[in-house]
């Protein structure tokens, strides 16, 4: 016979159905081993209805007190059934089935009760519905017990781990279940205790329960305070609870954004179905999850009055977290941000528009700068068969056409400098311009200077006042310094009246500095004209016959060139009709000393002679072969026939592949190539010429009309000895041709 160590007054339970809310499965087991085995000794039946766990700790404590065990189970005394797998067996869709419960756990009471003796079964499938979160399904399977109960009977014993039920949002569902039950089993310290120590646990936890209501009335009044706030927010706010984010609360700003006021109560995604899988329930899940907060940017929704546009908003998902510190739900607020995301993409379409228009402008004044060099090609083209006929006409010596040649002269030099002053405006706003510097003497560069625009000043029969101090130097280079003071002067010798007064002045200013003037008492400069005399292209208002002419680009051209040399230049004038004074400063040149410190490669430059002395005719040397190839058959031939004035041979072709011929058969000393020929540019002739030559040399002029660092750098790679640009002064032409030397059986060496 088994035998029971608990106290005779435990039998009290032993009737009906009632329920204890463990802390331990120690006293779990403690309690229900001793259920099962006062209706095993007293003959009956016991069934066990639990986890596995209980299960296997319950069998351990029956076998440890009757080794007869064994012998109940044979006469199945003793049933065991895994909680979980019962539970499966009439569970349809979370639900307890009525029919499939009366058939299984009712068939199975039925027949142990018809034995005669007791009946005891405990019970724990309504606990782990419980911890599954289905607390109303364990309800149901309570009631389907009390049912059982009414046909048969017997006593179940419930258990319910405490931890179930952690918070006050638990307390109507931990109600139900008691009221579910006959009568509550205390845990073993309240059975255990005395009437005083009773007394006192019960007050104690009176005082608890009242603590713990006034606790849920403080939350109860926090939540109408949050909800409160929430609801009277003047951003859209909304409060989203539990795992399928149901609106528990949506104020009017939220429901206004959605267009929506049928939110409250339902899941998120039943309300937005077009949301599954997008960014706002992504944010909800992963907030939920992790319990952090996410800021989603920028979310856009239809506009209820105006269909066709949207508005933006950013949108915050906070954590709402229970005491226990888990998350139960999302506060989902969002600030409406259309106006800044509306001027942001205005800005963002104006910064576009801009940098299209910038790349517009960018292209446009690439083909300006493309344009001004090919016009300055294309001016130097016709103006090199002239330059060649003015010389040629001059060593003819025909006295009669002296004074005809002068004015073409003149005019022609005009032209020259108009083209080269087109050219350099364009380098320079290409940033083209590379400087020369050396150490030079400023009264040199006057001098270089007054000479450039003598011409002008006599025809004008102006006054010139020079006035240099000695031993003044500054580091600079000597044409573009030479350009900028002959461009100064032409300025005041075309805006002064005939027999005006002009006055260079050249002087130190300090240690560091020097200035160079150049005053006049010519027409003058108007207050609203003096700011801009410097622009490229600007010109103060002309007359109908342009006394003045001129591009309006030399004054620009001075104060480029002026800058780039590190000095500064500003225009004066007292009005009109009272003369004007441009003052240029320049940084003084380094000290002898720091010329030869090795920092820098500075030499002192002689007078920098812009037209070169045409070389006289040496009987006693060599005629040299020339070849001539130039598709301008008036540039070709007018040059031809001025290098064979000097005693030359020469012969012209006008395409690449003649001059291929002939240069095999002629086998010049010289030959000039035009780059620009059909067909085979010049830098393609100059290479198959070099790769023909073999033994026979030959030096390679390119004529050109550019004249960049970059086109001198790729003649220099295609072959070329010499880089000349249109129109060609012929007496650069005549040195280049006189310095070369031949051996002994006069071929070039």
């Amino acid at each position: 016979m088994l035998t029971s160590t608990q106290p005779p007054h435990e039998d009290a339970h032993d009737s009906g159905h009632f329920v204890q809310f463990y802390e331990s499965d120690a006293g779990l087991t403690e309690d229900v081993g001793a259920f099962l085995l006062r209706a095993l000794n007293a003959g009956g039946t016991a069934i066990v209805i639990a986890t596995a766990q209980h299960l296997a700790s319950l069998t351990s404590w029956l076998h440890a007190r009757q080794a007869a065990l064994t012998e109940c189970d044979t006469n199945d005394a003793l049933i065991l059934l895994d909680a979980q797998a019962t539970l499966e067996r009439f569970m349809v869709d979370g639900w307890p089935d009525e029919t499939l419960f009366i058939s299984t756990v009712g068939a199975l009471v039925a027949n142990a009760v018809q034995r005669g003796q007791p009946l005891h079964a405990f019970g724990e499938m309504v606990a782990i519905l419980c911890e599954q979160g289905l607390g109303e399904a364990a309800l149901r399977l309570e009631e389907l017990w009390n049912r059982l109960g009414e046909h048969h009977r017997f006593s179940l014993f419930c258990g319910y781990p405490g931890s179930l039920f952690p918070g006050a949002e638990h307390t109507q569902l931990f109600r139900h279940i008691c009221h579910a039950h006959h009568h509550v089993l205390p845990g073993s310290p309240l059975r255990d205790a005395g009437n005083k120590e009773l007394h006192l646990r019960l007050a104690l936890a009176e005082q608890r329960a009242r603590s713990l209501e006034d606790e849920m009335k403080r939350r109860r009044t926090a939540e109408h305070q949050r909800d409160a706030v929430l609801m009277n927010s003047p951003v859209a706010s909304a409060l989203l609870l539990g795992d399928t984010h149901t609106f528990q609360l949506a104020n009017p700003r939220y429901l206004d954004m959605v267009n929506r006021d049928d939110l409250i109560g339902r899941a998120y995604l039943d309300a937005f179905p077009d949301e599954r899988g997008g960014p706002i329930a992504a944010a909800l899940q992963q907030v939920s999850a992790c319990g952090v907060p996410i800021v989603h940017e920028e979310y856009r929704t239809r506009d209820a009055r105006d269909p066709l546009s949207t508005r933006a908003y950013t949108l915050h998902f906070e954590p709402l977290r229970a005491s226990s510190g888990r998350v139960e739900g999302v506060i989902l607020s969002a600030v409406e941000v259309t106006g800044y995301v509306r001027a942001r993409e205005t800005l963002e379409k104006s910064r576009a528009d801009r940098e299209v228009l910038l790349r517009e402008l960018r292209q446009a004044n690439g083909a300006k700068d493309e344009f001004l060099a090919m016009l300055g090609h294309e001016l130097r083209n016709p103006l090199a068969p002239i330059v060649s006929a003015l010389e040629l006409m001059g060593r003819r010596g025909t006295g009669s056409s002296a004074r005809e040649r002068a004015v073409i002269q003149r005019h022609v030099d005009h032209l020259v400098r108009l083209v080269d002053d087109l050219l350099d405006v364009s380098r320079i706003i290409r940033g083209n311009v590379e400087l020369n510097k050396q150490l030079v003497d400023v009264g040199e560069v006057v001098a270089n200077a007054v000479e450039m625009t003598s011409v002008l000043m006599q025809q004008r029969a102006h006054r010139l006042n020079v006035e240099v101090d000695r031993t003044l130097t500054c580091l600079a280079d000597p044409i573009r310094l030479a350009q900028v003071i002959a461009n100064l002067l032409t300025n005041a010798a075309k805006y002064t009246e005939m027999g005006g007064e002009i006055t260079v002045n050249a002087a130190g200013i300090d240690a560091k500095n020097i200035r160079i003037r150049v005053r006049d008492s010519g027409i003058g400069i108007a207050p609203d004209v003096l700011p801009r005399v410097f622009d490229a292209f600007y010109q103060g208002k002309q007359t109908i016959d342009r006394t003045q002419g001129g591009l309006g680009i030399g004054l620009a051209l001075v104060r480029n060139f002026v800058k780039l040399h590190g000095g500064q230049v500003e225009a004066a004038s007292d009005g009109p009709g009272r003369g004007s004074q441009f003052t240029i400063v320049l940084p003084r040149a380094p000290s002898r000393a720091m010329a030869g410190s090795g920092k820098e490669d500075i030499r002192v430059a002689g007078p920098a002679s812009l037209v070169m002395p045409r070389p006289e005719q040496d009987t006693g040397a060599h005629e040299r072969r020339i070849l001539l190839v130039d598709d301008n058959v008036d540039a070709a031939e007018a040059l031809a026939e001025l290098l064979r004035s000097y005693g030359h041979l020469v012969k012209t072709v006008y395409d690449p592949s003649a001059a291929l011929a002939e240069a095999a058969s002629f086998r010049p000393a010289l030959s000039v190539l035009d780059i620009g020929l059909p067909v085979m540019d010049g830098y393609e002739l100059a290479r198959q010429l070099r790769a023909r030559a073999g033994d026979w040399q030959c030096v390679l002029v390119a004529l050109t009309g550019y004249g960049q660092n970059a086109d001198r750098e790729r003649s220099r790679a295609a072959g070329f000895d010499h880089h000349f640009v249109k129109p060609l002064r012929p007496a650069d032409l005549l040195e280049v041709i006189d310095r070369i030397s031949f051996d002994a059986s006069g071929e070039v060496q």
